[in-house]
């Protein structure tokens, strides 16, 4: 019988198989992984550092503000910007780049002082080239070593007063703020003005935190007193300060430059050894760094070095191109505004715009601004910022994992802001701004008159629609500075900032006699008396236990409402305030109620109250805070109360108009931007009269102001001959307002032609003297400047008459 082999097992084929199929599965992997690293790595790579898309935002043009007759006032002009930013895949030195700029650019701040340098060096963590001598060397150590010697060591800082603590805080060079009530701070003031004597310093301008560091330094003992978590928080960083601080045995082996950095954490006065030369190139290039670097900007935002460049600038830049890595040169539009004969126009209308402040960066940035924005600063680029800003459009950057610029696409186009047309003709703007210009030069010349007279402001409206024809003060100064930072900087402390406040909304006068009308106008109104009762004038009243005089010794003998006005008489005045306050003891009631009574009139003249124009920052005027008896005489010649030229401006279109008190506006309408500078857009908003109130008095009152207003200008008034013989008739009000000092300012106030209103008109003129001596002559200019380019007439039209 044939034996029987035993039976194979199949295990070890079908784990050859397994391990075959294994084996061909990690090749193919293998070989997969070699193919996309060798062959599609760099795509790959290319693709992963696409892994983030950002938007950068295109600068929209602003629009544009042109007058009534399509005259551009203020346009885009297009210069020339540096911008740097950092390139992918590159390590640049910014310090290298800024110091060869420096020999290109000329950066318009002005240096400042050595330690003013140096701090500048410290906060961008970078290396002035000094080398002391072996004596300069020593000085410093021994300034350096006696500071460090007078902290208190670590251990000893858990125990140090309150005092003690800001003190060596301050010391060791740390900023602390503590909470000072006003008594500990008004006992500061005292100890450090004992000390400083005569020293020309403004104490009331100090923080608290320069009130005691100023203590510190000349040696006044403080008293602090800090809260629980003020102390545990100051004591805890002025510790970790002086972890950080050598000892002074160690001061002999730091370098100047580390030395130096320690002079500047103390805030010590420092000498550096550089030449005037080297001084200002480091300071040059300080500047640049600091721009280049602009720690608050994300790292693919390009930052601007410098704007508005020369084209030999420009040239030099782009020949060296290749050694400036990161820097380009960009064309960007920058506000142009027209220019008068004397360059200033508009000043404190037009205003102007600057780069987002760091304070205001982040409602910026809410708002859907880029960090690099330009936006409106003053006047009418502030008040209409959302209007003249635009539409960015949008460039998307691709960037690597370090945010470094990997390829740029614009998606959107930017599109324009939209346009102002305003109400004025800027040929009589013009003519205005000539005029007070010329007048005050011409008063100071006039041995006659105060050499104290150095400014004047004027407005004129359109009493039926609102608008605001012409609005100017003097001294003003070029808009333009504001886009040449080497002209800013060489005029910003003698010209702009003297000059930059808008006085005509932010700036408040007594109204002197210019609000007789509405103190005639509250006496027959609350039945004080009538028109035709005249009150005999002797030179002036008893009011309470003191004599008020008139302006005119001996007074005017008998007057009634409306002589009253023509020869502004105080007397008259000074009746009715009494009156006003018998007729509060009548009813039992105290004369200072009668107070609220004039508010309430005043306001509604626009008198006291924002009249609501379209320029940023207007106050409401000055209050008086005193209510004796006397004072309520005083609020009847306007003598109490201080309101704004713009206030006045309302009110006397107000009594021009017979009582509608309308919203003062620079713009007429808004145009869609273009563009096309000679295609005007669309208009998208027309600017209407806006009525804000119509006054509660008697029509008939009105009626007799009026006719009280033109008698101010015929033979006998106290402006008959600021407007003799002009070809349309005014009425006017003129005012002498008392200023505490020997000068007075003088005010006019008024309309033309009194038979149609079609302009009233405000000038003042501080110190300019009695009534109309000043203010007179050049309101006459500006009327007849008005009427040579519209003539006046009394005949009305559909548009004159909008609220009459």
């Amino acid at each position: 019988m044939e034996e029987k082999k035993p039976e194979q097992s199949h295990i070890p084929i079908r784990l050859n198989i397994l391990f075959f199929i294994v084996f061909v599965f990690f090749a193919a992997i293998i070989l997969r992984l070699a193919y996309v690293q060798l062959v599609e790595g760099e795509q790959y790579k290319h693709d992963l550092e696409l892994y983030s898309t950002r938007e950068l935002p295109i600068p929209a043009p602003r629009g544009r503000i042109l007058d009534r007759n399509g005259e551009v006032l203020v346009s885009n002009k297009p210069v020339y910007t540096v911008t740097y930013v950092e390139e992918q895949n590159q390590e640049i030195d910014e310090e290298k780049v800024a110091e060869k700029l420096t020999t290109i650019l000329r950066m318009d701040e002005q240096p400042g002082t050595d330690k003013e340098l140096l701090k500048k060096a410290v906060e961008l963590n970078t290396v002035l080239p000094v080398s002391f001598g072996p004596e300069e060397t020593a000085q410093l150590i021994s300034r350096l070593s006696e500071r460090l010697s007078t902290l208190p060591t670590i251990e000893k800082a858990a125990s140090l007063s309150d005092a003690q603590l800001v003190k060596a805080a301050i010391l060791v060079g740390m900023w602390t703020n503590p909470n000072l009530d006003e008594k500990q701070l008004d006992q500061l003031k005292q100890q450090i003005g004992t000390v400083l004597k005569n020293a020309q310093t403004d104490l009331e301008q100090m923080s608290t935190y320069l009130l005691l560091k100023t203590a510190i330094q000349h040696n006044v003992d403080i008293s602090v007193r800090l809260d629980d978590t003020e102390r545990n928080d100051l004591r805890k960083e002025l510790k970790t300060q002086l972890q950080t601080l050598p000892s002074p045995s160690k001061l002999k082996t730091l370098s100047d430059m580390d030395l130096l950095r320690l002079a500047s954490q103390f805030d010590f006065d420092v000498t550096l050894p550089l030449s005037d030369e080297q001084r200002l190139f480091q300071w040059n290039k300080l500047t640049i760094l600091k721009e280049m670097r602009s720690y608050e900007l994300p790292s693919y935002v390009p930052r601007r070095v410098k704007v508005n460049i020369t084209q030999q600038e420009m040239a030099k830049i782009v020949e060296r191109r290749t050694e400036l890595p990161g820097i380009d040169v960009i064309v960007e539009p920058i506000r142009q505004i027209k220019e008068d004969n004397d360059g200033a126009f508009g000043t404190h209308i037009l205003g102007s715009t600057v780069a987002i402040r760091q304070e205001q960066l982040e409602e910026y940035l809410a708002r859907g601004y880029s960090p690099t924005d330009r936006v409106g600063e003053l006047g009418l680029e502030l008040y209409y910022e959302e209007q003249l800003r635009g539409k960015d459009g949008v460039m998307e950057v691709h960037v690597n994992k370090n945010s470094e610029t990997v390829e740029k696409q614009m998606t959107l186009p930017a599109q324009p802001g939209n346009d102002l047309v305003l109400a004025m003709d800027w040929r009589f703007q013009s003519k205005v701004e000539e005029i007070l210009e010329t007048s005050i030069k011409e008063i100071q010349k006039d041995p006659k008159k105060s050499k104290n007279i150095t400014e004047a402001h004027a407005i004129v409206m359109n009493p039926n629609t609102g608008e605001i024809l012409a609005m100017a003060s003097y001294p003003d100064y070029n808009l333009n500075w504001h886009y040449n930072r080497e002209e800013f900087n060489k005029r910003y402390h003698d010209e702009i900032l003297p000059n930059q406040r808008n006085d005509l909304i932010n700036a408040a006068y007594a109204p002197g006699s210019t609000v007789k009308p509405i103190s005639v106008m509250i006496a027959l109104q609350e039945g004080l008396t009538t028109p035709r009762e005249t009150i005999f004038d002797s030179g002036g009243l008893m009011v309470g236990n003191v004599y008020m005089r008139n302006w005119k010794a001996g007074g005017h003998g008998s007057v009634d409402a409306r002589r009253a006005l023509k020869v502004s008489n105080n007397t008259y005045m000074y009746t009715m305030a009494m009156r006003l306050a018998e007729k509060a003891y009548s009813q039992n009631k105290s004369y200072k109620t009668q107070f609220a009574v004039l508010d309430y009139y005043n306001a509604q003249f626009g008198l006291g109250v924002k009249t609501g124009v379209d320029l940023p920052g207007e106050i409401t005027g000055w209050f008086s805070s005193y209510d004796y008896l006397g004072n309520l005489a005083h609020a009847f010649i306007g003598q109490y109360d201080n309101f704004t030229p713009m206030q006045l401006a309302q009110y006397v279109s107000t009594i021009a108009n017979d009582g509608y008190r309308l919203r003062p506006h620079f713009v007429k309408e808004i145009r869609k931007g273009t563009t096309d500078p000679s295609q005007p857009g669309p208009v998208l908003t027309t600017v209407k009269p806006d009525v804000l109130n119509r006054i509660e008095i008697d029509p008939k009152w009105l009626t007799v102001i009026q006719e009280g207003m033109r008698m101010v200008t015929e033979p006998g008034g106290t402006a008959y001959y600021s407007f003799k013989d002009l070809p349309f008739t005014v009425a006017a009000k003129t005012g002498t307002a008392q200023t505490g000092s020997t000068e007075d300012n003088s005010l006019i106030v008024g309309y033309a032609p009194y038979e149609n209103p079609q302009v009233s008109f405000v000038v003042i003129v501080p110190k300019g003297g009695h009534g109309s001596d000043s203010s007179g002559p050049i309101a006459r200019e500006i009327l007849e400047a008005y009427h040579q380019l519209y003539p006046l007439s009394s005949t009305a039209s559909a548009s004159q008459t909008t609220v009459r």
